[in-house]
């Protein structure tokens, strides 16, 4: 059984209300039950993760689009990263705030910046 896997189950077994959306590279991805759940609102194609847990999901480049509707859905859904996603995001935000003249910083770079660690955040 895989890591990710187990972890979803753990997460079910602590709260099986939520769906829990993890961060898989490039994607976000619902994981069996979840899957299918989600399948209810929306239509993401279902392919096998593992032989026996089929899943779901959509680029981290499309996620603020998705977020927008499980909100409008009023649907409990929990984004999960696994912790060397965080690290790597933590890294490249971290050395893009290195690199900032913070006293001669414009209110148009200032704000130019924060759209860019934005992005950073959703995965473009």
């Amino acid at each position: 059984m895989s890591k990710l896997y187990q972890k979803y189950l753990e997460l079910k077994n602590q709260d099986s209300s939520k769906m829990y959306l993890f961060r898989v590279g490039n994607f976000y991805i619902f994981l069996a039950d979840d899957a299918y759940k989600i399948n209810e609102y929306m239509v993401l194609k279902l392919t096998y993760f593992s032989k026996n847990v089929e899943k779901c999901g959509f680029p981290v480049s499309s996620y603020e689009k998705y977020k927008k509707v499980f909100e409008n859905l009023k649907l409990d859904v929990q984004l999960v990263m696994e912790d060397h996603d965080r690290m790597k995001l933590a890294v490249k935000v971290l050395e893009k705030l290195e690199n900032i003249n913070i006293e001669n910083v414009s209110l148009k770079e200032a704000f130019d910046i924060l759209y860019e660690l934005k992005g950073y955040v959703n995965g473009k």
